[in-house]
C-alpha cells in the first residue's frame, strides 16, 4: 500500500536513537501509524512534531506491518505559535484528544478538516470561540452530538444523560444531571469565565461518562493544563 495524503501529527514516540514512531490523522485515510527512519535528526525534528500539518508518503508492505512515513511541512505551521502559551496548549490539547479518541480503519475527514480550520483560526481574534465549536463538533463526529435546532434561549439547559435540551422550568422532571449549555459562547462568541467553565464541564462529562466510560483511557493531562490557564486568565 502506497499512499499520498495530508495529515496532522497527533503522537510521537522515540523508538531508538534515530527513529520515531508517528501517529497522524490523515485527511482521506483516517488514523495512520508509521516509522520515520532518521526522524530524530536535527533536520527532521522540525517536521515531526505534535501539532504539525504535513504532506506525506506512506508505504506499507502488508496489513500486518508498520508503514514507513516520509513527509514535508505544510501550513498552518506549529512554529508560528511557539511564543503563545494559550494557543500552543490548545494545539497540543486537540492532538491529545484526537489521539485517545480515534481508531485505525475508520475515516475522520470532518475531524481533520475542523482541526485544520481551527489552527488557521488561531491567527484571528475569536480563536477560543472557534475552539468551542471544534469541541462540540468533535463530540458530534464521535457519536455524541447535539441537536442544534433545539439550541434556543429558553431551552439552554442540557440533560447530560441523553444530551437533549430542556427548559429549566421542566427540570423537576429530571434528576440533577442537567447543566446550562454555553449558549452565549457558542452562538454569540461571548468568552467569559462562566461560559468557558460550562463548556469544559459538559465536555468532561461526556468524555468520562460516554466516550471513555468502558475504557482505561483518561482525558489527557494537557487538556486540564489548557483549561486551567484559560479559566485563570478569565477569572
Amino acid at each position: 500500500m502506497n499512499l499520498k495524503d495530508q495529515g496532522l501529527i497527533i503522537y510521537i514516540k522515540k523508538i531508538n536513537e534515530n527513529n520515531l514512531l508517528v501517529k497522524l490523522l490523515s485527511k482521506n485515510n483516517g488514523l495512520l501509524i508509521g516509522i520515520v527512519y532518521g526522524g530524530n535528526s536535527k533536520k527532521n525534528k522540525l517536521v515531526y512534531q505534535i501539532g504539525n500539518f504535513i504532506n506525506f508518503n506512506f508505504l506499507k508492505k502488508n496489513e500486518n506491518s508498520i508503514g514507513n512515513l516520509n513527509a514535508e511541512l505544510s501550513d498552518p505551521l506549529l512554529s508560528d505559535f511557539f511564543e503563545d502559551r494559550y494557543k500552543l496548549l490548545l494545539i497540543l490539547t486537540c492532538c491529545a484528544l484526537i489521539n485517545i479518541s480515534v481508531n485505525e480503519n475508520q475515516k475522520y475527514q470532518k475531524i481533520y478538516d475542523n482541526s485544520f480550520n481551527l489552527f488557521l483560526a488561531l491567527y484571528n481574534k475569536h480563536w477560543f470561540h472557534e475552539f468551542s465549536l471544534w469541541i462540540i463538533n468533535f463530540l458530534s463526529e464521535l457519536g455524541y452530538g447535539f441537536d442544534w435546532s433545539q439550541i434556543k434561549l429558553k431551552n439552554k439547559y442540557i440533560y447530560l444523560k441523553n444530551l437533549e435540551f430542556i427548559n429549566k422550568k421542566d427540570s423537576n422532571k429530571f434528576d440533577n444531571n442537567y447543566i446550562e449549555f454555553p449558549y452565549e459562547l457558542i452562538l454569540n462568541k461571548t468568552v467569559s469565565y462562566e461560559q468557558c467553565k460550562l463548556l469544559f464541564k459538559i465536555f468532561e462529562y461526556i468524555m468520562d461518562n460516554h466516550l471513555l466510560n468502558n475504557s482505561q483511557k483518561k482525558i489527557p493531562r494537557i487538556y486540564f493544563e489548557f483549561k486551567n490557564v484559560i479559566l485563570k486568565s478569565l477569572g
